[in-house]
Order: C-alpha cells, then structure tokens, then sequence
C-alpha cells in the first residue's frame, strides 16, 4: 500500500436508519488500527442543509486528503458529497462512498452482524481511497444546431420542435419531397383523416412559417460520412442534381405537361410520369425534379421542350451536377424510417391482382394511378378481395415478429374498399390480430369483413385464376373468393436506416432496427452519446409514435445542448497506455458506445472521452492491461477487495 494520506470518514446515522442497526462506536474501535489512521465524524444527517454547510468549514479547516462517506446508495448522494469536497477545496474525486443503509442497515437483521460487516465495507473503503488521484472534468464548447436525417413525419417533427425553441437545424432527406409515407396515404386509422392535409400544416411551418428560416432542408440529400463527436459533429452531405432551381421556379408544372419523355412513377407504384415532373399531386415542395436517366437532353439528344416552355427564364438548369459540402452539429437525430418488406413473396402469390399495402394505398389514393377508384388492371372492379394479414410476419423462415401496423391497415383496407365498391366481398385472413388502443374500438366493431383464422402461409393455396380466383385454407377448409389479393407485408428497416447504422457504426437489433440505450427507459437514445432515434427507424411504429418520439429525440437534443454551456467531460472514463499497447485491437468492437478508434499515429487505441462512458469492457477485455478505468484502476479494486476478504 501507498504511503498513508489524511483521510476523514464521515459515519451517517440517516436519522436512526442506519445508527439503529450499526454501532458507530463499535465501528471506530474495529477500524482504529487501519494504516490510514482515519478521524472520524458521527453525523446524524450528513446530506441536510444545515449539516452540510457544518461539514464544509470542517473540511476547509482540516484539509483531509481522502474523504470516506458511510451512509446510503452513490446513486442518492454521490453528487451532494462531491460538491461538499468541491467547496472545501478538495478535489471532488478523491470521495468513496460506502452504501451501508441498503447494503447492511435494511438487510441485516443481527445489530451485531451489521456492525461487523459495516466495519468492514469501510476498511475495503479505506484501503481504496489510498490509491484515488485526483481527476478533473474536461470542458469543452459546444454547437447548439442539430442536423435531423430524414424528413418523414417523426424528423419533421423533431426539426420544428427544435426549430420553435431557436435552434438551427439541417433537416437532410433523400427523397425530392418531405413527409415520408403517411403524406401519400390518404386516409389514416382509424378515424380516416387526411394524410396530406394532417401534415400539411407541419410541412408549411417547415417551408414558410415563422420558424422557417432555423430549417435548411436539403432534399435529394444523404450523409456520406460523420466525424467527430457529441457537441461537435461534422456530416458529408452529398446533394444529387435536381435540374431546377427553386428560387425560380413558381411550381406550375408546364414542363411536366409538355416533357415527351416518360418513365415509370416508382413513388404511386403504377402509371407514369414525365422526366421532368413532381412524384405526386401535392408533394412539398411544390417542385419538379429531373431524372436525368430518361431526360432526353441529358441523354445527348437535342431536346429543349420544357426550357423553351418555361415560363421563368433560366428555371431549368441541365449543367446541375452532384455536389458534397460540410454540415456541422452538436447532435444528430436520426428519423430514416422503415419500408414494406417487397420480395420473398409468399409461393402462392401470383397473377397480376395481388397488391401489398403501400400499392393498395396508392390504389385508393385520388392522385393515385387510379383517381381512387378501386381497379384491376384490366380496368374493371372486382368483385372479391381477400386480405392476408401476417404476410410473412411471426413467421421464423420469414420475418418472425409482429410489425405492429397491419392489423389497424387491414381494418383501414376492408373499410375502404367497401366504401368504394358497396358490391365487393371482403374477407380478411388473420393469423393473429392485435389492435391495442381505445381508438381502435370503433372501427373495429364496425368492420362488416368476414375473417377467417389460418394457421401460417403454407396453410393457404391460390386456386383458379381471373373471376373464378380463390385461397383455399387447407386447416379449415374454407374457400376464400380474392379476385384482388392484398398482402399485408413485414415492415423491416429501410435502406437508409441500415446505410446510416453503418456509416455510424450504431447497434442493430435482430431484425436490423436501430437498437435504442434502453427499450423501455431511453427508446430515444442510441448507444452513442448526442445521436438520438426517432420514428420507425426504432421498429414498426405508427404515426402516433412518429410524432412522440420525433418530439422526445428533440428534446432530448435540446437538455443536452444548451445555448452558452459548455459541455462537462466526465473524468471517470478508460484511457489508454500508449507505451504498451499491443495493437491486437480487441477492444475496438467491443466498445458499445463507440469511443475507442485507431491511432494509426501512434498505432494504438485511442478514447474519446466524451463518448466514453466508463463501463469497463475494454478495461476488462484489454490482454496487455493498457487500458485503465479512470477512478476504477485496478490497484483501487485489488486494494477494496483486499479490504473486504481480509
């Protein structure tokens, strides 16, 4: 051991909780002979106003080196005996708590077993403060903007709300438009409303409100490349050509209307669009974009069509290019969303009337391919449609959870068809139905579909084609009439959230969702500290989730960053030993928030301190011991355990 220092233990009596069980006297006589020769203070409530202002002029007087504090749990009280040191001039890590109210005083029954064991859990205390050295917070500036990757209803959410309380945001989308999915549906569950026209006043705050001019949208964007860290991210933005510029242009659509060159409209999953053309009737911002695939005069043919009839002179811009700039942040929140799970088709899925949800949708929407009419693609109603719920959901060869949405879709579908087609038989084939929520009630019991149960894909076969087209249950034996099949699909992360978890190195749940700190107490938290999780990026959500979740990663954003703060720098994180660190590298992938990277310069591992967070599994894991725990080394733990066995 250490040559000994002044060390003073203060012996919390907590108002009798802990002096009923444990006798301090006993206690002192037990622990006089320690090396460290400790003076003791016995005080009745040690964290109380009056006795903590008592204890600073103590500690100012007599200047101890160590303070030991035998009382209640460091979660409690860590911080309040801290700050008793800090104002006695002490440094604030030279403290070791000894939890003796729930650790001893409400668990052992036997005064005399208490006492004992209490003598003990702060001779293990003493030993260790021994080798405490003093440790200093690290401050650091910060940035207070937060650029938001993905403008669908939970990242718009989060911009505006960031956006209302004065902060500058970059809100970055790949998309030419905002508002994700739901601003193409237009009915939601389940009272119906308007898609577009419930997030319409969301999107024009964005683009014309008061708080406007805080959101830089970048449409037709995505990140490239992140680095740095918490209160200081720098994100490569790679900007795709939209071929028009948007101070120009008024919106008017005339070069859409006049383009001869047609491609196929992947946003309503049928009809087409001109080369030059917005994806759908109403989609913000109210501007065209050019594919410059199909784009006649990106092609090298001599075609000015739309230039010519455009009636704001230079609007049309064929020279456009791709470009990269720099965006900086204090934080980011991540809103990329999640898609509708398209291939690996049940087997039994065939013929040119089967649909999945988002081209059902489109199917019903009025600026759909259709008008809203419900068609086949031959133009005529059906007669029949059957809805598979669990299309490949809770199914361990496919996608074994539940997505959450489907059930509320299915009853959506089945009233909607009916609605248009007053004619149509509506069956709906349920595996398992889940509707949680007091909104679902009514249209739930006012769903007129006929439901039939099955037990899993291979239960169900297509038979017949055309008019005569059926799903034969094998389980029941039932005929089902689906002269129009709608697949309810698993909903899987998208490609920007699986690009995004790469390009971030972010933790990934099973079914590659991005994993949350705590699913239950931080789901808007990743793993790395100053990246927050908003949306279906987390899981199946539903629009409801979008909004809270986009409003709690913003103010998550917001506690964290504030205006004229500097950010306070743990000292208690690992660090590493340069001079004999192997390489081996073992503790890279280890680090689950991230904090360790390469030095290629000193060619050894290095740690981030702000994103450390010093749980110790690079300590642990490291085989040449390079790494230590700042406030955990091991000669502090051999020497508590030392304390304690001894």
């Amino acid at each position: 051991m250490t040559a000994p220092t002044k060390t003073i233990v203060i012996l919390c009596s907590c108002s009798g909780i802990i002096s009923d069980r444990i006798n301090w006297e006993k206690v002192q006589a037990l622990l006089k002979n320690h090396p460290a020769r400790p003076e003791f203070v016995v005080d009745e409530l040690a964290c109380g106003a009056d006795n903590l202002e008592h204890l600073t002029k103590l500690l100012r007087g007599e200047k101890p080196d160590n303070l030991v504090v035998a009382a209640c749990s460091p979660r409690d009280h860590e911080a309040t005996f801290r700050k008793l040191l800090a104002d006695a001039g002490v440094n604030p890590w030279q403290l070791q708590m000894v939890n003796l109210r729930e650790q001893v005083a409400w668990v052992t029954a036997d005064p005399q077993q208490a006492t004992n064991k209490a003598a003990r859990m702060i001779f293990a205390a003493l030993n260790r403060v021994q080798h405490h050295k003093p440790l200093f917070e690290r401050r650091q500036a910060i940035r207070t903007e937060v650029a938001v990757i993905g403008a669908g209803p939970a990242g718009m959410q989060a911009a505006l709300t960031l956006a209302r309380a004065g902060r500058k945001v970059a809100l970055i989308e790949k998309e030419p438009f905002i508002g994700g999915l739901p601003v193409r549906f237009e009915e939601l569950f389940p009272n119906l409303e308007c898609g577009p026209c419930l997030l319409e006043p969301l999107m024009g705050d964005l683009l014309h409100g008061f708080e406007s001019d805080l959101v830089q949208l970048h449409t037709l964007a995505e990140v490239i490349a992140v680095t740095g860290s918490f209160g200081n991210w720098n994100l490569t933005v790679r900007k795709n050509p939209r071929y028009i510029n948007p101070d120009l242009c008024i919106g008017c659509m005339i070069c859409a209307e006049v383009c001869p060159s047609k491609r196929n409209n992947r946003w309503n999953v049928d009809g087409e669009i001109s080369a030059v053309d917005s994806p759908f009737a109403g989609a913000l911002p109210n501007l065209p974009h050019i594919d410059s695939s199909f784009c006649l005069k990106l092609q090298g043919k001599d075609c000015n069509i739309c230039q010519e009839n455009c009636p704001v002179p230079d609007t049309i811009i064929f020279d456009d290019a791709a470009s990269e700039f720099q965006l900086q942040a204090g934080a980011i929140i991540i809103a990329s969303g999640a898609d509708e799970l398209q291939d690996k088709l049940p087997a039994f899925a065939s013929g040119t009337e089967i649909h999945t949800a988002y081209s059902f949708e489109r199917l019903l929407a009025m600026n759909g391919p259709t008008g809203g009419e419900l068609l086949k693609k031959d133009g005529t109603p059906p007669a029949s449609l059957a809805i598979l719920h669990c299309a490949g959901s809770l199914d361990k060869e496919n996608t074994p959870y539940c997505s959450a949405t489907c059930c509320r879709a299915g009853i959506k579908y089945a009233h909607l068809a009916a609605a248009r087609l007053p004619e149509l038989t509506v069956t709906r084939l349920v595996r398992e139905q889940v509707i949680p929520g007091v909104d679902a009630a009514v249209p739930f019991h006012n769903d007129h579909s006929h439901v039939v149960r099955y037990q899993g894909l291979p239960d169900l076969a297509l038979q017949g084609s055309g008019n005569e087209q059926t799903i034969h249950c094998n389980s029941t034996g039932e005929q089902v009439a689906a002269e129009m099949v709608l697949l309810l699909r698993p909903i899987i992360p998208s490609q920007g959230t699986a690009s995004i978890a790469e390009l971030l190195e972010l933790e990934r749940d099973n079914a590659g969702f991005l994993s949350p700190l705590h699913p239950l107490a931080d789901p808007c938290a990743s793993s790395v500290k100053g990246i927050y999780l908003a949306g279906s990026c987390r899981g199946a959500a539903d629009l409801r989730d979008a909004f809270a979740s986009g409003t709690a990663a913003a103010g998550h954003a917001l506690s964290a960053l504030v205006e004229g703060r500097e950010l306070v720098v743990d000292p208690q994180v690992a660090s590493v030993n340069t001079s004999i660190c192997a390489g081996c590298k073992t503790c890279l992938p280890l680090c689950p928030y991230k904090a360790i990277s390469w030095n290629e310069q000193d060619n050894s591992a290095f740690v981030t301190d702000i994103l450390c967070r010093g749980c110790g599994v690079c300590v642990a894991a490291c085989p040449a011991g390079a790494i230590s725990g700042q406030g955990f080394t091991r000669e502090m733990l051999r020497a508590e355990l030392k304390g304690v066995l001894s």
